[in-house]
């Protein structure tokens, strides 16, 4: 069947029409005519893959990957930069009208990322033994088999030395009962930070031969043990100190982040006295900035590492009206609407199952204003609705390409209650 790609669905494929039916297309793109064999027939709609490009779209490119269609990491890199970033707005714009009813909701123009390629500060790479030594590598998409690698276009220059640097090291070791399971590098930009994980945190010891191959590449200090006092470093975030560790999530677009703090600074305009609740709150990524402007942070976090670093990076820049939970999210809010509480200001950052649980909660701790910020559109929607149907009105959002090359998308939103 010969098809006409229109557009980009969320989870990159391309979408075509024909005779009322709608084909997800995988690796078609916007202005591809192409001929394509049906995988999965759903009735309304069919999964297809490409046998053929007849005429291909006028943007694509050659991805820079090596391994570009065996890797998972990236979906669009056939698919100039400008014409990522337009298909991840009309996304935004189409879930939110399908799914949320904002049919008539302006959405800003998304703000792309500084660089397309070399942007990323963390990765997480899977290790296994094969052909008689150690590889290291990415998950091939939607898959458990392995695609190695010895660098990646989209991780930044430090991440890049030390994924091969690792590669050298893995692939002269011949045991295959060696207790590696992956590997966390993050990076400040200046420096990359690795971390070894051992299949059982009690054998973490038996990586002390990994440690002393990489010793002959790396400061000692730059390695460590998961389990074995991980190590944490410093960085600089719009003019406040953070403190990061591998394992620990963080925003992996410098720029992009620093684009989103900047906006929830500017959309939630706090004059100094607002009580403000952060949920998902992390290492303090948005909690340090609004402690600035506010009067009282409460910063909610399950992981009990991103609370340490929180801890520390809030002492470091000697701010003191901000209380860390170590806690589920939900568990937090019962307590809170038990106890009577109230926000000035809640800001959110879920993960991409969204926050369905939470938004009654939310609404009853009364917050004049709503920051919801966001990695899934459909989610987003679905939440922005309930939202909607308790009093509070959508009056801004914004999409950001912190994942550039991939079908990733961050929305930040702001609600105020009508």
């Amino acid at each position: 069947m010969q098809v006409t790609i229109e557009s980009m669905a969320f989870g990159g494929a391309g979408i075509a029409k024909n005779e009322g039916k709608v084909f997800f297309v995988k690796g078609g793109l916007p202005g591809d005519t192409v001929e394509i064999n049906i995988v999965k027939d759903k009735g309304s709609y069919a999964e297809a893959i490409i046998s053929e490009v007849i005429t291909p779209s006028p943007n694509r490119v050659n991805p820079a990957c090596a391994v570009f269609d065996k890797c998972g990491g990236c979906q669009l890199q056939r698919l100039e930069y400008s014409s990522q970033v337009q298909e991840k707005e009309n996304i935004v714009s189409d879930t939110l009208s399908r799914i949320g009813g904002y049919h008539k909701t302006e959405i800003e123009p998304i703000v792309p990322s500084g660089s397309p390629y070399s942007y990323r500060n963390r990765v997480v790479l899977s290790t296994w033994f094969y052909a008689g030594h150690w590889h290291l590598g990415y998950n091939q998409e939607k898959s458990n088999r392995k695609v190695a690698v010895k660098s990646c276009p989209i991780a930044n220059e430090p991440i890049n030395k030390a994924i091969f640097r690792l590669s050298e090291v893995l692939s002269s070791l011949t045991d295959p009962h060696y207790p590696l399971d992956k590997i966390y590098i993050a990076s400040n930009a200046d420096h990359a930070f690795i971390t070894l994980v051992p299949r059982d945190i009690r054998k973490g010891d038996s990586l002390k031969t990994l440690l002393k191959h990489l010793q002959r590449y790396e400061e000692t200090e730059l390695v460590s043990v998961i389990g074995k006092h991980e190590i944490t470093f410093g960085n600089i975030i719009l003019n406040n100190t953070y403190f990061l560790s591998p394992s620990v999530f963080v925003q992996a677009n410098p720029g992009i982040n620093e684009a989103m703090i900047e906006t929830v600074l500017e959309w939630v305009e706090l004059s100094g006295t607002e009580r403000v609740l952060d949920l998902y709150s992390g290492i303090g990524n948005f909690s340090i900035p609004l402690a600035r402007v506010s009067e009282k942070v409460v910063g909610v976090e399950i992981n009990n590492n991103a609370i340490r670093l929180a801890k520390s990076a809030a002492e470091e820049n000697g701010i003191t009206n901000i209380t860390f939970r170590n806690s589920r999210s939900h568990l937090i809010i019962d307590e809170m609407t038990a106890n009577g509480d109230t926000f000035d200001l809640i800001v959110l950052d879920p993960p991409r199952e969204g926050a369905k649980e939470l938004i009654a909660g939310i609404a009853e701790l009364h917050p004049a204003k709503i920051i919801y910020i966001s990695c899934d559109p459909a989610t987003l929607a679905r939440d922005l609705k309930k939202f909607g149907e308790l009093g509070y009105k959508l009056i801004k959002v914004r999409p950001f390409d912190m994942f550039p090359q991939t079908y990733h998308i961050e929305t930040i939103c702001l609600l105020v209650k009508s």
